[in-house]
């Protein structure tokens, strides 16, 4: 069997998703398999990946959302080894070869990452992006979540003993798989872009109100309460329930606006800028 399974998930992207494929082939790391989940694409994604012949294992369902594809994927995938990429990213030739010598010399970590660049739809390119540490992380990613998806290389041992991606979740599921990695096993990671992410503006932002909500919910887990130190989490939570308070502000739902930032105030009392918003949608409603 291969030792790595590269996991790509992907809907209606025929006219990019080579890019992600091509990527992956050139890796000078050879022990490879490329897992592609097809999850419900009505384009002719089929056929693209068709051209590929058996260096492709092609896997079709009916749609169900980004973490139903990838635990979908998991099923197909035969090596110790998976290695996310998201279809409309790609890969540095040498990435794989880096993060599994870092693997040989440290087998006890359960994740390898990276740091990524990131191209947007003009092409303008930013070499930089969130850089990160090794070791023991949870405290670490609790604060910050500095782990693209696309930069990701996890071992079957850890996903089978933290669990799959959590299905609930439309967003932030791979965050919420992150903390619970990170909560049973020591971490990687390359401070060096050796994935390149598309900064999608059509995508789901993950500091939109949506994506914001779901990060409340993943942060809310009962482990995370257990595990993290009380004033950090309070901060974290009173962090996130103020920026949803301001979207519910902007949107004039000043209800749930104020909702929001009551709670943060509460769990920070002296959180002066959540009380300046408290005090001006208070005196809207």
């Amino acid at each position: 069997a291969p030792t790595v399974s590269v996991l790509i998930p992907t809907y209606n992207r025929a006219t990019i998703i080579t890019k992600a494929i091509d990527s992956a082939l050139a890796q000078t790391y050879q022990s490879v398999e490329i897992v592609v989940v097809d999850d419900g694409s009505t384009d002719h994604t089929r056929e693209v990946i068709a051209g590929y012949g058996d260096k492709i294992v092609y896997v079709y369902q009916e749609n169900r959302g980004i973490a139903g594809a990838r635990n979908t994927g998991f099923r197909h995938c035969s090596g110790a080894y998976i290695a996310f990429l998201d279809s409309d990213d790609y890969w540095l030739p040498e990435k794989l070869s880096r993060q599994m010598e870092l693997f040989r010399q440290h087998p006890e970590y359960g994740m390898v990452a990276c740091q990524c660049a990131s191209i947007d739809a003009q092409g303008n390119f930013r070499q930089k992006n969130r850089p990160g540490a090794s070791g023991w992380l949870l405290e670490a990613l609790f604060y910050k979540n500095f782990i693209r998806t696309s930069a990701a290389v996890v071992t079957r041992h850890c996903i089978e003993t933290v669990g799959y991606f959590d299905e609930l979740l439309r967003e932030c599921e791979e965050y919420d798989l992150w903390l619970r990695i990170a909560a049973r096993f020591p971490i990687g990671f390359i401070n060096e872009p050796l994935a390149v992410y598309t900064d999608n503006p059509a995508g789901v932002s993950t500091d939109s109100l949506a994506g914001r909500l779901h990060r409340l919910r993943v942060l809310e887990k009962q482990y995370l309460q257990e595990r993290i130190a009380p004033h950090l989490y309070s901060r974290r939570i009173a962090d996130t329930c103020h920026y949803i308070g301001r979207h519910y502000g902007e949107r004039g739902n000043f209800a749930e606006a104020l909702q929001y930032l009551r709670r943060a105030q509460r769990l920070s009392p002296l959180f002066l800028k959540n009380l300046l918003y408290l005090s001006y949608y208070g005196l809207r409603r």
